[in-house]
């Protein structure tokens, strides 16, 4: 009997031994796979390859993020016009007005003083690019009180002034846009463009001149003519772009004339080019919007969500306190850091392809992060998991070896002049419980 005991306990205490050694390998590996080592990737050039250097890589660092105006950029030079107004409940009302000169295809036309306008017409080229969903839409294009100059600057922000009357002929005001499809003249099919009908008089204005002398010079021409500015007051409806030196855009006057008895028809076109002064307006309503509280020259807190916005509407500022923790890990190198933002998506409006990040130097002018001159840092949007990814390491490492100041970083949106885009970005506290939501910093690095 005590035999039989014995064999028992011996054969228990052998199972226990065996459940023992089995859970504790099932530690040990899962305890490795938790420390595993991060892969080295792009900027791998910057990874130690000693074998006795520790990898480590957090996303704890504390982000202070704001959104505030953007400073207001040039918009003149510009080949693309944007005419529209589109309407959402994130970024509220924007409004696009285009102005620009006008020059004459041939110096001193040949028109006798019998002829007669029979029309005149503003095309515009439509560049098939729209923000939002365009309808029917109300165009307004007055003349400008002053003339524009080819070298001056021209901002986002600035509002030439204009003779009060709508130069469009009455009851051709509101006009559908078919950007995709072309346009039928006659017998003629031409290239998608926008045609408005204007006030006939406006053809006389041009071609007869009380000094005939203003048809022999450009320089002239364009201090008698002064411009114009186009623009739409549309059901909040959509933006559309144009192309402005098109061969297709420009001021065409029909005219019949009657000189020696013999009637023929005839046109003259007024054509914009690049050495034309031209220039987008953008006016921003933030009024009923999620930014209704947002209050120009000042910062709104962004822990939730910030914002961007073209056309010298909105930029977004990160602020990195403690990122020079760093420094307590003893000779550390960085292998990579990135910036990763994730956006909210909204089918009211639309979001950058790009954007960029920049600070400002001790001179007060916009600096590249050095990642950028060596075009490794991204900033393109993916789609798939909807942000963007910003690869910064160069940066970081500077700023930890003392060479850059700790400084706040701006993103801005690309395209900024001739677009309307905008992004509703997860701010560094949008999701306490799934931090993988946030805007965050992830950095990997050896020491």
């Amino acid at each position: 009997m005590s035999f039989l005991i014995k064999c028992w306990w011996q054969n228990q205490s052998w199972h226990n031994s065996m459940r023992l050694f089995f859970w504790f390998w099932i530690v040990v590996f899962v305890g490795l796979e938790s420390c595993k080592k991060p892969s080295p990737t792009d900027g791998g050039e910057l990874f130690p390859g000693s074998d006795g250097l520790s990898y480590l890589q957090t996303d704890t660092f504390n982000i202070i993020a704001t959104t505030m105006l953007e400073d207001s950029i040039y918009t003149d030079d510009l080949s693309l016009a944007l005419v529209g107004t589109l309407d959402n409940d994130v970024f509220g009302t924007t409004q696009c007005i285009t102005y620009t000169q006008f020059r004459l295809s041939a110096l001193d036309p040949e028109i006798s003083s019998a002829f007669v306008v029979d029309s005149v017409v503003l095309s515009m080229a439509y560049n098939t690019t729209v923000y939002g969903k365009p309808k029917e839409q109300r165009f307004v294009v007055r003349r400008l009180i002053s003339p524009m100059y080819k070298d001056s600057i021209y901002s986002a922000r600035q509002t030439l002034p204009t003779f009060p009357d709508n130069l469009i002929m009455e009851g051709n005001e509101e006009q559908a846009v078919h950007y995709l499809a072309p346009t039928v003249l006659g017998e003629d099919t031409l290239s998608p463009q926008l045609r408005l009908p204007l006030d006939k008089e406006l053809g006389y204005l041009l071609l007869q001149p009380q000094d005939p002398a203003v048809l022999q010079s450009q320089d002239a021409f364009q201090q008698y003519f002064t411009g114009l500015s186009i623009s739409s007051n549309a059901w909040n409806d959509a933006v559309v772009r144009y192309d402005l030196i098109d061969p297709a855009t420009g001021i065409t006057v029909y005219y019949r004339d009657q000189n020696g008895g013999a009637e023929d028809t005839l046109s003259y076109q007024f054509v914009v080019t690049t050495d034309c002064a031209r220039y987008n307006e953008f006016r921003h309503f933030y009024s009923g919007s999620e930014l209704s509280d947002f209050t120009p020259g000042t910062e709104k807190q962004g822990e939730e969500h910030f914002f961007i916005q073209t056309g010298a509407g909105l930029k977004a500022k990160l602020l990195f306190p403690t990122i020079l923790n760093l420094n307590a890990y003893q000779d550390q190198v960085v292998n990579r850091a990135e910036l990763i933002i994730p956006i909210e998506v909204n089918s009211e409006y639309t979001e950058y392809d790009q954007l960029y990040l920049r600070y400002l130097g001790d001179d007060g002018k916009w600096k590249a992060l050095p990642d950028e001159n060596v075009q490794v840092i991204g900033g393109n949007y993916n789609s798939t998991y909807r942000q963007y990814t910003f690869n910064i390491s160069r940066y970081i490492q500077s700023v930890l070896t003392g060479e850059l100041a700790n400084k706040p970083l701006y993103v801005l949106g690309g395209t900024s002049g001739v677009s309307v885009k905008g992004i509703k970005a997860h701010g560094p506290k949008y999701n306490i419980v799934n931090p993988s939501e946030n805007t965050r910093l992830v950095v990997t690095f050896a020491h």
